[in-house]
């Protein structure tokens, strides 16, 4: 996503996504051992995809109005838990009154889902009536300012007598069970799952016991309506999302901060004391007492993902660690290559191996945890779109490279330099890869009809993409251009370029390419 800033001052940021009304249930039963509901989410699920949460989505018009007062507002959220809990794993909770034959509820389900029906008139008839009080309101969460997808979510702690099993079809969920907190708790630190920020709180106040538990779930900032600055990625890898002059539609660069004893820096992007004091607060809590980080490490040398290394090399006394042609934009102490390996010390030992995955820039690194199986890909990967290939800092033939490559690892969950995090790392991957060639195919077929200049290319190959800015669009294609013309299936004509004859289109035939 990352490029130089040379029009001489920061781009323009788009505003911050509107936040979306959403409610989810924090379900329990207290036969002995307690049980809690979770969810795993689809890794094709472009939000949290592949994390384990609980049952919950969006306001729906049906639910009712928010704009009433604290107890209608209150009313409304708690409806839109019960519904999206019964489409979800087809669970009726909270509700007085005979539910109908299992049968019923299963086709008026399908009905739902497919947008046949709504859910309140079709409960009026069933003659059930939502029991509020089972709804207690235990937290409110707002997803941070980085995401693409923004969410006002309220928790309600359920506490039910009977432990039916959840009924999840596959889509938007993959699986759904009751779990022991303690289990839960364990998977996660085994890097088993990855959960989401509310989902992990939840969890761990559930292992310290049953008493309170309501009033025990709002007792952290992030469940009372802020934003968490950071995200708990894996044990000892957590994300730090700092403003940073980057380009539309990212606002933030992810710092991250890898170990719980030795700890490693990835990538400070901001110079801003107010985002370093975020990071610092992760690091000095990573530290083990009287430590010092082992060092900083930058993904590439784009001033996005750098420019908080003088700071935070002064303020720990500590070296800078990198590929060697980043030695023009930050002084460095140790040239990082490929294969080289980071052994961190701690709670949970952490072995970071060094991987050369130009593309993007020259001067490209990604750093794969091995025990976890975690990529901080930079900006190989952004979460929020494509990635800027700028022709001769970024080459389009090994950024597909750099893809492929990291697809035929066993790479589990991946951090990109912009958005949120990817578990559905494979899937992503090909995404990426379609889209590129799917562009490249369109280069192809503009050129089929005669030789073009780059602004009419650019306009026939773009033609897709109305909102795709002009000027990067411009140097995507230039990537493009000069990967064809490397390989044999373009050439430069004077001003104009042309196919060369013989060659072939490389483009899958389905999905329509991103911007």
């Amino acid at each position: 996503m990352s490029r130089d800033n040379r029009g001489g001052g920061p781009p323009l940021r788009p505003a911050s996504p509107a936040l979306r009304p959403a409610a989810s249930i924090i379900a329990i039963h207290r036969r002995k051992p307690l049980q809690l509901l979770w969810v795993r989410r689809s890794e094709a699920n472009p939000f949290l995809g592949g994390f384990h949460s609980f049952p919950g989505g969006r306001l729906a018009r049906e639910d009712g109005p928010i704009d009433g007062g604290p107890d209608a507002y209150m009313q409304t959220m708690a409806r839109c838990a019960a519904r999206e809990t019964f489409e979800e794993t087809g669970m009726l909770v909270g509700f007085r009154g005979s539910p109908p034959p299992l049968e019923e509820q299963q086709r008026v389900r399908r009905d739902l889902l497919d947008g046949k029906i709504e859910f309140w008139p079709t409960v009026e008839t069933w003659g059930l009536k939502l029991d509020r009080s089972v709804y207690v309101p235990c937290g409110r969460w707002v997803t941070p300012h980085f995401s693409r997808a923004r969410f006002d979510t309220n928790f309600f702690f359920v506490e039910l007598e009977a432990a039916a099993a959840p009924d999840v079809w596959p889509g938007e969920l993959e699986s759904g069970e009751w779990v022991e907190p303690s289990r839960a708790l364990q998977l996660w630190e085994e890097d088993r799952v990855v959960l989401a920020m509310p989902t992990l709180h939840a969890i761990r106040v559930l292992a310290e016991g049953q008493h309170d538990l309501p009033a025990r779930l709002h007792q952290i900032p992030e469940a009372n309506e802020v934003p968490s600055r950071h995200v708990d990625v894996r044990p000892a890898i957590t994300m730090i999302p700092q403003k940073s002059e980057t380009l539309p539609p990212a606002t933030h660069t992810n710092a991250v901060v890898i170990g719980d004893g030795d700890v490693l820096i990835v990538d400070p992007g901001s110079a801003d004391p107010e985002e370093l004091a975020a990071l610092y607060r992760v690091i000095d809590e990573a530290l083990l007492p009287g430590r010092k980080p082992l060092a900083i490490a930058l993904t590439h040398r784009h001033r996005d993902h750098l420019a908080g290394v003088e700071a935070v090399r002064e303020k720990y006394g500590i070296p800078v660690w990198a590929h060697p042609l980043v030695q023009d934009r930050a002084r460095i102490d140790r040239e990082l290559h490929e294969g080289d390996v980071i052994e961190l010390q701690g709670r949970h030992p952490r072995r970071v191996r060094v991987l050369e995955t130009p593309g993007h820039s020259r001067s490209h690194l990604a750093f794969f945890e091995e025990t976890s199986k975690t990529l901080v890909a930079g900006d190989l990967v952004s979460g929020l779109g494509t990635v800027v290939i700028d022709p001769p800092e970024g080459n389009m033939r090994d950024y597909i490279a750099s893809l492929e490559r990291i697809r035929s690892m066993d790479v589990r969950t991946l951090i990109p330099g912009h958005g949120p995090p990817n578990r559905g790392v494979e899937r992503a991957l090909q995404t990426l890869i379609e889209h590129r060639r799917l562009r490249e195919g369109r280069v192809l077929r503009a050129l089929e009809k005669g030789p073009h200049g780059e602004e009419e290319l650019v306009a026939k190959v773009y033609a897709d993409s109305p909102d795709a800015a002009p000027q990067l669009a411009l140097k995507t294609l230039r990537a493009h251009l000069e990967k064809l013309i490397e390989e044999g299936r373009v050439r430069r004509v004077g001003e104009r370029l042309e196919r060369v004859a013989g060659s072939a289109a490389q483009a899958p035939a389905a999905d329509r390419p991103k911007t």
